[in-house]
């Protein structure tokens, strides 16, 4: 069961005790010591990174509680003394399997168990975690900002699947985060437009992202991190929300690469709603609490409640989501990519062989595939496939009837995640800005191979070495897998290092312009090549005429 952290004064009290208290050190070991905004830290030695330590739990803002729902994230407060960091803080508020929703139907399908973890959740959740390759510091390292996936209603910056040791073992600083989720995440109202300074509301999980990245710049130099190599990477609802950052004016500055895992921007959230739209979803859901106009209300209403009314709003008009805001994203991200103006950032991009694989059946969870079916593909169909869109909604349609599973999932990767990636590669490409397009189809042996394939969300046991983690070590891995895992993590560090994945013993990864359209391949097999004229069938990559649908 999840826990709520506790609002009485004495259960405020105990947590308070618990967030200054740290585990015993062995003798004659010194703890990690830094100082950052708030005041200072102290974190671990951590035996697994030699020579490295770790932080988590470091609050980067208040606590968005009470008054501070449903507003930019404020400053944190200063503290007295040495606060512990050794614990991962609390998810944002979400339900009660977190990740496990996702996860626990894949290793059924592989006739195996996912070992679930109760999580805790609350309101108060606004922290990140650091791993450091060196302490104390030694020369400014690259430094690898985390947002994680999941729908923007699932998931956390401190889960297992997560940890960035094996990451910094390579030589970056990784930092992970959390950002409110749902309707405490994403949540316009009339009244809370009405009492912003902005003029806006609704993308406070998106402000949380930037007010982490902020304090990444003030802070991270005191973990042997670099401010002026910060990458964010991020996958499903985790790419999508760097790419909204990409078109975000309050991002400038604040990165300078981006990796962009199964999420381009130009397919699920080239079009975000108008801000009017997520506010009357939000009236609706406040008059089902029975508190129309009443912000103080909401604020006081418990979180589970709001959840609840939420969730029973959007099954009659549907959640937007993140919207435009006037504020945070004041264009759509497809009118800014046609035009050339996201920021100025080194791209890497790419998607994995069967993504939709997951979100079909038994697999499919509540709120998983927000943006994944329905009206959003058929606009990404219109605009990427052109006239050709009604050939390929027949043949999707057509594979999807006979059961051919495994065609039908080709040409919805392509529709949402391949030909989109490309797109965006080629017009950031054309900014002067290097683009690197991968597309991972490794799949695992077993039982659930034919059905899930290359599925939504596989790399990521790659991208961390994670494959003993209890997040994946459902799955039967090879040794293949492994040598796969750090090929992999070496050509994203060697990105984040220098913006080119490029390096000693790595087979070249060319970048992706017009006249190549080469992309990495890491194979079924398990191997790594360069593979030119990438784009797969049916792609529509005229930038002229995808510029004129794009508007």
């Amino acid at each position: 069961m999840s826990k709520f952290i506790p609002r009485t004064a004495a259960g405020l009290f105990l947590l308070s005790l618990a967030a200054f208290s740290s585990p015993p050190m062995p003798a004659g070991t010194q703890a990690p010591v830094a100082s950052v905004t708030g005041g200072s830290v102290r974190g671990l030695l951590d035996p697994s990174l030699p020579g490295g330590s770790v932080f988590k739990g470091i609050p980067f803002a208040r606590p968005p509680v009470r008054e501070l729902r449903w507003r930019e994230p404020q400053p944190v407060q200063p503290w007295s003394g040495i606060r512990d960091t050794t614990r991962v803080s609390a998810s944002c508020i979400q339900p009660a399997l977190g990740s496990g929703r996702f996860l626990k139907p894949l290793a059924q399908r592989y006739g195996t168990q996912y070992n679930h973890t109760p999580i805790q959740v609350s309101e108060d959740c606004l922290y990140l975690n650091v791993w450091t390759p060196h302490w104390p510091a030694e020369n400014p390292a690259p430094v690898m900002v985390w947002i994680h996936g999941g729908s923007n209603v699932i998931g956390s910056g401190g889960e297992n699947g997560y940890d960035g040791t094996a990451l910094a073992r390579k030589g970056v600083v990784v930092v992970t985060i959390n950002y409110r989720l749902g309707v405490l995440g994403f949540f316009a109202h009339p009244e809370l437009t009405r009492e912003s300074p902005h003029h806006a509301s609704g993308n406070y999980g998106l402000l949380d992202q930037i007010a982490a990245l902020q304090w990444v710049q003030k802070n991270i130099a005191q973990f042997g991190g670099d401010p002026k190599r910060v990458t964010v990477f991020g996958e499903s609802a985790g790419s999508i929300n760097a790419g909204l950052l990409l078109c975000s004016p309050l991002a400038a500055g604040l990165f300078q690469r981006v990796i962009l895992e199964s999420g381009p921007v130009l397919s699920l959230a080239h079009h975000p709603a108008a801000r009017e739209k997520g506010e009357r979803f939000g009236e609706s859901v406040a008059r089902s609490l029975g508190a129309p106009a009443n912000l103080q209300k909401l604020r006081e209403s418990s979180p589970e409640i709001v959840v609840k009314a939420a969730r029973e709003a959007a099954a009659q008009a549907g959640d937007p989501g993140f919207v435009l805001d006037g504020w945070c994203l004041r264009e759509p991200p497809a009118i800014i990519f046609a035009e050339g103006r996201q920021l100025p950032v080194d791209l890497m991009i790419g998607n994995n062989g069967r993504e939709i694989s997951v979100f079909r059946g038994p697999s499919s969870s509540e709120g998983s595939n927000r943006g994944l079916a329905g009206d959003s593909v058929k606009e990404t169909i219109r605009i990427f496939y052109g006239s050709s869109a009604p050939l390929v909604t027949s043949l999707f349609l057509l594979n999807n009837a006979l059961g051919r599973t495994e065609s039908a999932d080709s040409w919805i990767n392509d529709v949402v995640c391949a030909c989109p990636a490309m797109a965006m590669s080629l017009l950031h490409a054309r900014t002067g800005h290097p683009a690197y397009v991968y597309q991972f189809l490794r799949s695992i042996p077993g039982k659930g191979q034919n059905t899930l394939g290359s599925f939504h969300g596989l790399e990521l046991p790659y991208v961390f070495g994670a494959f003993q983690r209890p997040a994946w070590n459902w799955l039967p891995f090879e040794a293949v897998d492994y040598a796969l895992g750090e090929t992999i993590m070496s050509y994203w560090t060697n990105f984040a290092k220098t913006g080119n994945p490029n390096g000693p013993s790595l087979p070249n990864w060319p970048s992706f312009e017009a006249g190549n359209q080469a992309a990495i391949e890491f194979t079924p097999q398990g191997q790594a090549k360069a593979r030119p004229k990438s784009r797969p069938a049916f792609c529509d990559l005229d930038v002229t005429g995808l510029r004129a649908r794009l508007r």
